[in-house]
This record gives C-alpha cells, sequence and structure tokens, in this order.
C-alpha cells in the first residue's frame, strides 16, 4: 500500500473499532505513517480483507502487524508452492541468451507468483511427464540425450541461484545448513517444506528489498 491508501483503510477500520481513530489530527497523520511503512508491501484489498477476517475472530484492536503477518504467511505458502523455475515457454520471444532479460523475466513471473497475479507453479507442472512412446521417439531423432543435458543445465542454473539468494542472508543460510543433510546445502528444495520455506522467505526478502529501491 501507498501512503496515499493508508487513511481509507482506517477509516474502514474505524467503523469496526473506532477506538483505533485518535481525535487529535497530528496523532492521526502519524499514526496513518507508521501504518503505510509497515503496510508498505501489502496490497490494498488484501489489507481490506485481513481487517474483516481480524474482527470476524479477535475483540482486540487490530494493529498493522497483524495485517503484515497475514500478508507473509500467504506469500511464503505461495512461493512454497512455486517451483521458483521460469517458464520460457511463456516467453517464446526471449533471447536464450539474453542473460539480463532472463532475470528479468524470472523476477517478474515470481512478483506475480508472490502477489497473487498467478498461481504457483508446481514441480509437476513445469514439464509434461515423457512417456514411453516420447522417450523412444526421442532416441530416435537424437534429442533424448540433449533434453537430459538441458534439463540437467537448466536445474544445476537455478540451484546456484537458489545458493547464492540464501546466502545474501546471514541468518537464513545458517538456518538452511542446521537442517539435517544440508551442512552442503546443493540449492535443491525437493520436497522438504523446511528448506522451501527458508527459500521462500529469502525471495521475499529480496523482493521487500526491490520494492523499496523502486
Amino acid at each position: 500500500m501507498n501512503p496515499s491508501q493508508i487513511p481509507q483503510l482506517l477509516k474502514q477500520v474505524s467503523y469496526a473499532d473506532p477506538r483505533l481513530l485518535p481525535e487529535d489530527q497530528k496523532e492521526l497523520a502519524a499514526l496513518a505513517a507508521l501504518w503505510a511503512v509497515v503496510l508498505a508491501d501489502v496490497p490494498p484489498d488484501f489489507a481490506m480483507h485481513a481487517v474483516g477476517q481480524h474482527y470476524a475472530a479477535s475483540p482486540f484492536p487490530i494493529k498493522p502487524s497483524d495485517i503484515a503477518d497475514r500478508w507473509r504467511t500467504v506469500v511464503r505458502d505461495r512461493m512454497g508452492r512455486h517451483t521458483g523455475t521460469f517458464e520460457p515457454n511463456q516467453h517464446p520471444g526471449l533471447d536464450p541468451d539474453d542473460i539480463e532479460g532472463y532475470q528479468q523475466a524470472l523476477r517478474a513471473e515470481r512478483d506475480a507468483v508472490r502477489t497473487g497475479q498467478r498461481p504457483p507453479m508446481p514441480s509437476r507442472a513445469i514439464a509434461p511427464s515423457l512417456s514411453t512412446d516420447d522417450v523412444r521417439a526421442m532416441r530416435q531423432q537424437g534429442d533424448l540425450l540433449r533434453h537430459i543435458k538441458d534439463a540437467s543445465r537448466e536445474a544445476r542454473a537455478e540451484n546456484a541461484r537458489r545458493r547464492k539468494l540464501v546466502a545474501r542472508y546471514p541468518d537464513l543460510n545458517e538456518r538452511m545448513h542446521e537442517l539435517p543433510g544440508h551442512a552442503r546445502w546443493s540449492g535443491s528444495v525437493g520436497g522438504n517444506k523446511r528448506t522451501a520455506a527458508i527459500v521462500a522467505e529469502a525471495e521475499e526478502r529480496a523482493a521487500g528489498e526491490r520494492t523499496a529501491a523502486a
């Protein structure tokens, strides 16, 4: 949310809880400024919905951190269910050798998942499974080895990106390497929910930094 959207949110909250808004205008301005900082990364519609969820379950006044916590939980869930693997077939005009373009498209895809503009892509959706006939045809055409090499190269590149991302945050890097079997983490997520959660948090922090820098 941007600062201009906060007054409307506070007004909506006051309908459910008049205790929230101070009468003094200076205090109100300070309150709005605080909420704007805490909710900078939260979409307005989500914030409004979170207010309703809060008062449906609690008689206590809502805090901006309550809304931000709900948003972070949603983001972690989305990114935990997302492979984080770019779908090049959705960007046919992108040059395979354009590394910067690839990285920008990858960030845009993750941001779209993070903000709910597109659903998470589970691992099974990365590519359709190959049938026996597919493998036989690929062998006949000499494409099977190239397919395996390409998939392996993409997986290594994505693992390296995850390792580099998590390493940016010492606390997350330490948590990752304290997990059983992660003394020398390869960067793979697999089906490990704890690994996926740490990677998702690193993605969230990086996205927040990009938003702050924009």
